[in-house]
C-alpha cells in the first residue's frame, strides 16, 4: 500500500511531481536532505523557545549594556531597543512562516539560495557565521571580564581557555543535552531578571541600600539621553544583543514538529525578549546614572557590570556577588548557545557546497562535530584584549558584527520571493503552518528598514573630525557582503531562481497526527499546564 501523498504534493495541471518515494529516497552524500537526515529531530518547543530568549540573554546583556547605556542614556536605549524590536518582529514574520514550511538545517541562508541566487544565499551564510562568529568571542571576552571581578590569579586568558575546551565537550554530547542544558539555564537567567526588577524598585524607593530614595532622579541628572549619536550607536548594540531570536530559524531543522513549535515559538519569543530588554533597560537606568564612571565604555579602566554597578551604589556588596554568579551561568548558556547556531550555520553552508565537505560531516550523535571545532576556533579573536584595552575590542567587535545583523533583512526578500513561488507553483496560502501578519508590508518594512540602517548607522564617522576608525567599524561589512556574492557568482556561473522553478520540496514533513508517534502528538493538558505553556512555551 502506497503512503499517503502530503497535501503539498498535489499535482498541478501540466506538471509531473515527485513520487513520495522519490522524495524519501536516501539523498546524495555531502547534500541538504542528507544532512537533515544525520541531524537528530529531538529539539522540543520548550527547548526552541528557550533557546531563542538564551541566546540574546547572555553575558552582553549583563555587562555590554553598560556600554549601551553610556552611549545614548537611559531613554536613548528604550528608543534604540524599541526601534530595532520592532523591526525584528517583522522579520520573525517572514522567518516563521518559511521555517514552519520548510525546515532545514541553516534555515534562511538556504532560503536565499532557493528562491533567489545561490550566490546571495554564500553572501549572506557567511555574513551571518561572521556575526555568530564576532559574538562568541565577545562571549568568550564577557567570561574572562566577568571572572576578574575577585582578582583572581589566574589571568582572563586563562579562563577563556579552559571554557573554550569545556564548551567544545559538551557541544559534542547531541541536540537532546544541549536543549536540555539550555531550557534550565534560561529560566534561571530570566528568574533572576525578575528579582532584578524587583531589587531596582526597592532601592529607587530607598526600601534597601544607603542612599535614600531617588524616585527617577537619573533620568533628570544626568538626563535621559546622551545625544543623536549615542542613539546610533545603540541601533546596532540592540540589531547584535537581539542577534539570537532568529535562531528558530536554524533549529526547525532538528526540531520534532516545527510545524507546531515554530509558530509558537514566532507568536511568543519575540515578546518576551522585548519586554526583558525594554523593562530590564528602565529599571537599570533608575538605580545607575549613564554617566557612571565604572560602566563600559572607551574611557574605562576596569569592565564593570551594570547591574554589579546598582548594588555597589547601593552599599549591597553581597548583592553584586550575586550577580557576578548570576553571569557567570550566563556564559555556559550563551556559549552553548553560539556554538550551536554557528556549527550548523557552517554545516548548512558544507551541505549546500558553499563552505569545504569535511564542515559537513557529522557524528552518530547527529553533531556536525568539524564545524562545532571550526566555529570554536574564532572565539579565540578575543584574545586581542591582550594587545588593546578590553573596551576597545569589544567595541570592534559589537560594530562588526552589529552590521552584519542588518543584513538579515535579506529574510524579508527570501520571504517576498516565497510567496512569489508559492503563487507560481500553485500552492495556497491555506497550506502554510503558519502565515506571516500584515504580508507584504511587514516584508518591506523589514527590509527597508534594515537597509536604511545598514547605511546610516555609522553617520558619526563623518563628524569633524572624520574617524577612520568608526568608518571601517561601520561599514566593512559592506564590501565584504559584495565581494563575496560577485565572487561566487562569478566562480560558479549562479542564476537568479525562478519562482515556478524554486525548491518548494526539500525540508517539508508530512505530519499525519494518526500516524505519528504518541510521544510526538502533544496530549490534552489541564488548565494549569496550558498557563505554563503560555508563560513558559
Amino acid at each position: 500500500m502506497s503512503e499517503p501523498m502530503h497535501p503539498l504534493d498535489k499535482p498541478e495541471s501540466g506538471k509531473e511531481q515527485p513520487s513520495v518515494d522519490e522524495l524519501c529516497r536516501p539523498s546524495p552524500p555531502g547534500s541538504q536532505m542528507n544532512q537533515e537526515e544525520a541531524l537528530k529531530r529531538h529539539l522540543k518547543s520548550r527547548h526552541m523557545q528557550m533557546l531563542a530568549i538564551g541566546g540574546v540573554i547572555g553575558p552582553g546583556y549583563f555587562v555590554g549594556m553598560g556600554s549601551a547605556l553610556s552611549n545614548g542614556g537611559g531613554a536613548g536605549c528604550l528608543l534604540g531597543f524599541t526601534i530595532i524590536g520592532m523591526m525584528l518582529w517583522c522579520t520573525m514574520q517572514s522567518l516563521g512562516e518559511m521555517a514552519a514550511f520548510l525546515s532545514v538545517s541553516g534555515s534562511f541562508t538556504n532560503y536565499m539560495s532557493r528562491f533567489l541566487d545561490p550566490a546571495l544565499g554564500f553572501s549572506l551564510g557567511w555574513n551571518y557565521c561572521i556575526l555568530w562568529f564576532g559574538i562568541l568571542a565577545a562571549e568568550y571576552q564577557n567570561a574572562g571580564l566577568v571572572l576578574t571581578y575577585w582578582h583572581s590569579a589566574m589571568p582572563s586568558y586563562g579562563f577563556i581557555i579552559i571554557f573554550w575546551f569545556l564548551f567544545l565537550g559538551f557541544g559534542m554530547l547531541g541536540v537532546r543535552a544541549f536543549g536540555e542544558f539550555e531550557f534550565y539555564l534560561t529560566a534561571a537567567k530570566i528568574l533572576f531578571i525578575l528579582a532584578f526588577f524587583l531589587c531596582s524598585i526597592l532601592i529607587s524607593s530607598g526600601a534597601i541600600g544607603n542612599q535614600g530614595p531617588i524616585g527617577f532622579k537619573y533620568y533628570q541628572d544626568p538626563g535621559a539621553f546622551n545625544g543623536v549619536a549615542g542613539l546610533f550607536k545603540v541601533f546596532v548594540f540592540a540589531a547584535l544583543q537581539y542577534s539570537g531570536t532568529e535562531m528558530i530559524g536554524i533549529t526547525a531543522g532538528e526540531s520534532a514538529r516545527p510545524d507546531r513549535d515554530v509558530p509558537k515559538a514566532v507568536r511568543f519569543v519575540f515578546w518576551r525578549v522585548l519586554i526583558i530588554f525594554v523593562f530590564g533597560i528602565f529599571f537599570l537606568n533608575l538605580v545607575v546614572p549613564w554617566n557612571d564612571p565604572s560602566l563600559l565604555h572607551g574611557a574605562s579602566k576596569t569592565a564593570r557590570s551594570p547591574f554589579v554597578i546598582a548594588f555597589v551604589r547601593a552599599g549591597l556588596g553581597p548583592g553584586a556577588d550575586v550577580v557576578n554568579c548570576i553571569v557567570i551561568l550566563t556564559v555556559f548558556s550563551a556559549l552553548n548557545g553560539a556554538l550551536y547556531v554557528t556549527s550548523r550555520c557552517v554545516a548548512g553552508l558544507a551541505a549546500d557546497g558553499m563552505a569545504p565537505k569535511f564542515l559537513g560531516w557529522i557524528n552518530r550523535f547527529g553533531v556536525p562535530w568539524t564545524a562545532l571545532i571550526f566555529a570554536n576556533l574564532f572565539g579565540f579573536i578575543c584574545l586581542l584584549n591582550r594587545i588593546a584595552g578590553a573596551a576597545v575590542v569589544y567595541s570592534w567587535i559589537v560594530n562588526i558584527s552589529g552590521v552584519a545583523t542588518f543584513i538579515r533583512g535579506c529574510i524579508s526578500l527570501a520571504h517576498i520571493r516565497f510567496r512569489k513561488a508559492l503563487s507560481a507553483q500553485g500552492i495556497s496560502l491555506d497550506e502554510l503552518p503558519f502565515k506571516a501578519a500584515f504580508f507584504p508590508y511587514t516584508a518591506y518594512i523589514s527590509l527597508i528598514g534594515n537597509i536604511i540602517f545598514i547605511f546610516f548607522q555609522g553617520w558619526t564617522a563623518f563628524l569633524s573630525p572624520f574617524s577612520i576608525n568608526d568608518f571601517f567599524m561601520n561599514y566593512i561589512m559592506i564590501p565584504v557582503f559584495i565581494i563575496m556574492y560577485l565572487g561566487f557568482k562569478l566562480v560558479k556561473k549562479t542564476k537568479w531562481v525562478k519562482p515556478e522553478e524554486a525548491d518548494l520540496v526539500t525540508g517539508r514533513r508530512n505530519w499525519n497526527k494518526d500516524a505519528l508517534p504518541d510521544d510526538i502528538v502533544a496530549p490534552k493538558v489541564s488548565w494549569p499546564r496550558k498557563v505554563f505553556a503560555t508563560v513558559i512555551g
